[in-house]
């Protein structure tokens, strides 16, 4: 199946937090997402890279206007499982590719790679599924990489 592309989307309403140097055991995710939803702060496009040493970060994007909240919460939750800190980070963007079929076409995330790669856009979180693929960029790449990846993939909706 070829994918089509709908619609290429900015959204700077987001904000990415980590906590670094979280220890790798079971439960850990819900000690830091329990308290997050206790607060009514809800969590998107969580990534967690393992580490060597049973130790993790994890990344995830909140509200900005939910920020200072989740970084107090996520203060306390790193104290009490002797994480070693919280960063945060306002100046992101998402740029999503929205359509059909995108998992199911390999070209289209290797084209959006390609041409962010291209553009001099450093990707910082990815997500995907069959509807759309999101690259989480700093804020000021993200009109560049819209109009880089509404340029190429026009090319890929023609079968360039």
């Amino acid at each position: 199946m070829k994918a089509k592309i709908k619609d290429i989307r900015v959204d700077r309403s987001a904000a990415r937090i980590t906590l670094l140097g979280v220890p790798d055991v079971p439960g850990v995710a819900a000690k830091v997402f329990s308290p997050l939803a206790e607060h009514g702060i809800g969590a998107e496009m969580i990534v967690q890279n393992s580490m060597r040493g049973g130790m993790t970060d994890i990344g995830f994007l909140v509200k900005k206007e939910r920020l200072d909240n989740a970084i107090i919460v996520c203060r306390d939750v790193a104290a009490e499982i002797e994480a070693q800190g919280v960063s945060f980070n306002t100046e992101i963007a998402r740029v999503t590719v929205v359509g059909d079929g995108l998992t199911e076409d390999a070209s289209v995330s290797a084209a959006m790679f390609s041409t962010l790669a291209d553009a001099g856009v450093n990707i910082e979180m990815i997500v995907s599924d069959a509807l759309f693929i999101t690259c989480v960029v700093g804020t000021g790449g993200a009109e560049k990489a819209a109009d880089a990846l509404r340029a190429a993939l026009l090319l890929h909706n023609r079968g360039a």
